[in-house]
């Protein structure tokens, strides 16, 4: 929903349109059209002259697009003067554009010559003097074609924009209507969809904001500021946003607040559910957290009259909101709200905590702005806030959170809902919500007036959506009038759709059209017959954000980087793993599935065998996204059911702590901390992975196909007990030969064997007589893989 309420103004109509594409003609430049540019040279001559220039700027192309695309006077004339301001309308829009870009001085790419791609700005991120050693190039492609960023930009960028233009301007064209709250939702999708891998410019000597990001703040600011100037004089609102627009450093107003909503208790709710159903149900849980943190944010936006550019982000079981200073007054009602609802919906389970912020102009500037730390401050907040979950109602009412309640029957052990006919409705609702997803093409939102929402009673899930005043619905046909999202891209249709999920939404169906259970991935693990958790997220995100952007820290460049994060832990992870799937048939990937991914961290579930391979797949892909970036890396930790019945909760716990070990680990060889992959509760560096693996595999080899004893497994780990008491007495020396005599008997016993464990000899006892520090955990490893 571009504009979340139906009765908007033609005045914010149009400040929407001009905001969102008043550089849109950057990017038509670019294609170089030499007949489109002589019209819009012809056409514009006067405004172009008029600033004693020789050719049309960009505020001319995107002037040109508005009058032949958009058809409406005000925006037209808000886009072309957005550098020049002169009426009301122009001056939220220059106020927007200026305080995005950090105040940067506009200069007219037209004179930078060569046209030139969007820099990622993971491969510009620099920490403690480690960076990448070039920049590296986005390609120009639409946002849902994932590829990763190239070492040379294209030879023939022209040809890429053109083709790039030629189909945002297929797709803009289905827009029918500028009135229709869902053909605007049309309009951002489809602009969010092709300039999100274009610069915002490419005169800067590293063109690494996006002209999405730049669009979306600038759009975000103006709004937020229209709606903190609303009712004030019209000339004290010119004054202000001239302020704003000329020294914002001067503008000591909190014009502006950055909030933040949280959800607190997500690890209990998604793992805690019973094992028959579990992966409709996680599937139905994980997705229900993500859709909650863009309703609830819609439905604040909703009422504040605000569009959806003010959701600056969500994912990663949080939101981020740009609003007007003055609705962190209002901070406290919401909070209540939301805790009424939370505790009907959950019994205290689950909770949303919502802080703000307050920011001036002058927060905004590139090089001495406080975005960073005002994020920071944020986090902060909402940390002392966990300790003081549903504290809006504690003060007025303690019953309502601590009780005595009144028996309603026997309740659920998973979510405490009362049982019916030995069924909780409520935990059922969550498996129909997971199975709808994986089999449904279209989700379908219809957003009901205040008068209309539900308050009854929560028994399933839909209602805590109907609280918020939408109903939702999956189905397998568009509906053109509603808000329309496609599940998966590959059905997004401009006409009928108002964009697609950018979240995992797969999981495997067997032949009769099943979603596979918990069993069913067991049994196609290799070895032992369990299921594996994976768990992981990126070093260091706190210092990347606050350090790693070094003096250009613009919102529109902090922006780019939180939405470069989003697209690698989102539907890209899920289309990685069916690669992976599709050209290695060594383990059944493609009974692996990613439950949970968004903002910087995931997790999945699998056949055990496969998530190590899995996690190495992700860490050199996350390597290539960043540019080969040592500055960003990331952490994971995996660990395996006792049983494939085990509570998933618990094995989620034990991963989750190991993650949490993984983030203390320190290579004191190296000096290098964290960057590292937890195998059982071990932290073992991505830089010894190679070898890990490679001990492991020469076991699984000599053990599966050369029929070597399973003796060596017993000598292995005697040798290593051996090893560790040696290195514990003073005096004692490690009797590595007794492992080569062992070897030998095998050898003699094995000839075909004898080529693998001479291998395995040369890569377990290392130079100084010492044993290969991952001896244990590689037997291990290749123990469970091969048996029977």
């Amino acid at each position: 929903m571009a504009f979340l309420f139906n009765d908007f103004t033609a005045e914010e109509r149009n400040l929407l349109l001009a905001a969102l594409l008043h550089d849109i003609g950057k990017f038509w430049q670019r294609t170089q059209d030499e007949p489109m540019r002589r019209i819009v040279s012809e056409n514009y001559r006067a405004f172009y002259e008029a600033r004693n220039h020789s050719s049309p700027g960009h505020q001319d192309w995107s002037a040109y697009f508005c009058e032949t695309f958009v058809k409406i006077r005000e925006v037209t004339n808000a886009v072309i003067n957005h550098h020049g301001p002169s009426e009301r309308l122009h001056y939220f829009v220059s106020a927007g554009d200026c305080l995005s870009a950090g105040e940067r001085l506009d200069i007219a790419e037209e004179k930078g010559g060569e046209i030139r791609q969007l820099v990622s700005i993971l491969s510009c991120i620099e920490l403690d003097g480690l960076r990448s050693k070039k920049a590296y190039y986005k390609k120009l492609v639409p946002l849902g074609e994932y590829c990763v960023p190239e070492e040379e930009p294209s030879p023939n960028p022209k040809q890429g924009y053109k083709e790039l233009w030629d189909a945002f301007i297929k797709a803009f064209n289905s827009i029918q209507n500028f009135d229709d709250p869902v053909e605007l939702t049309k309009l951002y999708s489809i602009l969010e969809e092709y300039t999100f891998n274009i610069p915002s410019a490419y005169y800067y000597s590293m063109p690494d904001i996006s002209l999405w990001a730049h669009l979306k703040t600038a759009a975000a600011i103006a709004f937020a500021l229209y709606r903190e100037l609303e009712g004030k004089p019209n000339q004290h609102v010119i004054s202000k946003l001239d302020s704003i627009i000329r020294r914002p450093s001067a503008v000591e107003e909190d014009l502006f607040c950055l909030v933040k909503g949280d959800i607190s208790g997500i690890q209990d709710f998604v793992y805690d559910t019973k094992m028959d159903g579990a992966t409709k149900a996680l599937r139905g849980k994980s997705f229900y957290l993500s859709y909650l943190m863009t309703v609830i944010p819609k439905y604040i936006l909703k009422k504040e009259r605000l569009p959806i550019t003010n959701l600056l982000y969500s994912g990663g079981g949080h939101f981020y909101l740009i609003m007007h200073g003055r609705f962190l007054q209002k901070l406290d009602e919401y909070q209540k709200e939301l805790d009424g609802l939370f505790l009907d919906a959950h019994h205290g389970e689950l909770a949303l905590l919502l802080k703000g912020v307050t920011l001036k102009p002058a927060d905004f500037r590139v090089k001495d702005g406080k975005l960073p730390e005002k994020f920071e401050e944020l986090g902060k907040l909402l940390q002392e806030e966990k300790n003081r979950k549903f504290y809006s109602i504690l003060k007025e009412d303690q019953k309502m959170v601590f009780g005595p309640f009144k028996e309603k029957g026997e309740p659920c052990p998973h979510c405490g809902n009362p049982v019916k006919e030995d069924e909780c409705p409520f935990c059922r609702s969550f498996e129909r919500l997971g199975e709808n997803l994986i089999k449904k093409k279209f989700l379908v939102e219809e957003w009901k007036e205040k008068s209309e929402r539900q308050k009854g009673s929560i028994e399933k899930v839909e209602d805590i959506f109907k609280r918020l005043g939408v109903s939702v619905e999956f189905t397998d046909e568009a509906l053109e009038k509603d808000y329309s999202f496609a599940v998966k891209r590959e059905e997004w249709d401009f006409k009928k759709c108002c964009g697609y999920m950018k979240i995992p939404v797969g999981m495997k169906l067997d032949q009769k059209g099943n979603i596979i259970t918990f069993d069913e991935i067991s049994d196609s693990a290799k070895g032992i017959k369990v299921w594996g958790v994976l768990r992981g997220d990126v070093d260091n995100l706190g210092r990347i954000f606050r350090e790693g952007l070094g003096q250009n820290r613009s919102f529109a460049r902090i922006m780019t980087l939180s939405q470069e994060m989003a697209q690698f832990f989102g539907p890209s992870l899920e289309r990685m793993l069916n690669r992976l799937g599709s050209c290695d048939k060594s383990h059944s990937y493609e009974n692996c599935a990613v439950i949970y991914a968004g903002g910087d961290d995931f997790f999945l579930v699998g056949p055990w065998d496969a998530m190590p391979y899995v996690a190495e797949e992700i860490k050199k892909e996350f390597y290539r996204y960043t540019g080969h970036n040592p500055a960003i890396t990331v952490s994971m930790a995996f660990d395996i059911a006792p049983d494939k019945k085990f509570p998933l909760y618990r094995v989620a716990q034990t991963a989750g702590e190991n993650l949490e070990n993984a983030k203390h680990f320190k290579d004191p060889v190296r000096k290098k901390e964290k960057n590292c992959f937890a195998f059982a509760g071990v932290p073992i560096g991505w830089e010894d992975f190679d070898k890990f693996k490679d001990v492991k595999e020469k076991l699984f080899k000599a053990l599966d196909e050369l029929k070597v004893s399973r003796s060596l497994l017993g000598i292995i780990y005697r040798v290593c007990r051996e090893y560790e008491v040696s290195a514990n007495e003073d005096g004692k020396m490690f009797r590595s030969w007794r492992l080569f005599y062992y070897v030998a008997r095998l050898k003699e016993r094995n000839k075909k064997a004898e080529d693998i464990l001479d291998k395995l000899i040369y890569l377990l006892i290392e130079k100084g007589n010492k044993l290969y520090k991952y001896a244990f955990q590689s037997a291990r490893w290749a123990e469970f893989e091969t048996r029977k």
